[in-house]
C-alpha cells in the first residue's frame, strides 16, 4: 500500500490473509502502526519512503499495488508517483487507486450554496495550515502545500505509467466528518476509483 497513513487498509488486508507492505513518508505514523500490528499479530512490512522514490523496492515485486485515502493531494509529481507504482508491479499486475473526487476540491466551505474558491484547472500548490487538526498546536505552526489534480490528470498518469485502464468509477455522495460545513456538496461524487493492469513488456524510464 502506497501512502498508508493510519494503515487501516493495511490492517484490513493483512487480517484477510494478504501479505502486505505499507509505505508512508511519515515515520511516526509507521512506528505507531508497527506497534499496533504487533499487538494484533499481523505480518506487515513497514517501509519509510516518499511514494515518488521507491528505489529501495526492486522492480516487479508485487502483484497488486493500492493507493487511496487522499494521498495524491500531498504529491507534487503525480506522473512520477504512478510510474514508481507501476515499476514495482509484476507484469499483468493490478494498480488500484481510490482517491477523493477532484471536483470536490474547488468549493468554498459554505453550508447553503456552491461557490467556487479555486478553478478546477488551478492545480496549485496551495498553502494550508494543519495546526487546527492537532490538539494544542499553535495556529500557523504546521504549514504545508497541497495539489488539486484533475480527473484527466489521474487517468493519464495511470495510462502513462504503462497500465491499461480496466475500471473507472465515480462513487458515493455523502459527507466526510471534515466536510460538515459544506452540506451543499453532499450530492457531488465523493470518490474516484481506477483499476489498471500493467502491460507486459512495459519498463518505466
Amino acid at each position: 500500500m502506497l501512502g498508508s497513513g493510519n494503515n487501516l487498509v493495511s490492517f484490513t488486508l493483512a487480517g484477510l490473509g494478504a501479505k502486505v507492505s505499507s509505505v508512508d513518508i511519515s515515520e511516526k505514523q509507521l512506528d505507531i502502526a508497527a506497534k499496533r500490528a504487533e499487538e494484533l499479530k499481523l505480518d506487515i512490512k513497514f517501509i519509510h519512503a516518499d511514494v515518488t522514490d521507491l528505489s529501495m523496492i526492486p522492480d516487479e515485486s508485487f502483484e497488486i499495488v493500492y493507493t487511496g485515502g487522499h494521498v495524491a493531494v500531498w504529491v507534487s509529481d503525480l506522473e512520477k508517483f504512478y510510474k514508481e507504482a507501476s515499476r514495482i508491479l509484476k507484469p499483468d499486475g493490478i494498480f488500484m487507486v481510490n482517491e477523493y473526487h477532484p471536483f470536490r476540491r474547488i468549493w468554498k466551505k459554505l453550508p447553503d450554496r456552491l461557490e467556487i474558491e479555486s478553478g478546477y484547472f488551478e492545480r496549485g500548490p496551495y498553502s494550508v495550515d494543519l495546526s487546527a487538526e492537532i490538539p494544542d498546536a499553535k495556529v500557523g505552526s504546521l504549514p504545508t502545500c497541497v495539489f488539486h489534480w484533475t480527473f484527466s490528470d489521474y487517468v493519464m498518469a495511470m495510462i502513462n505509467a504503462g497500465c491499461e485502464l480496466k475500471v473507472l468509477e465515480e462513487m458515493g455522495d455523502q459527507l466526510h466528518a471534515w466536510e460538515w460545513e459544506m452540506a451543499s456538496i453532499r450530492r457531488l461524487p465523493e470518490c474516484l476509483l481506477m483499476v489498471g493492469r500493467k502491460r507486459y513488456g512495459y519498463r518505466s524510464k
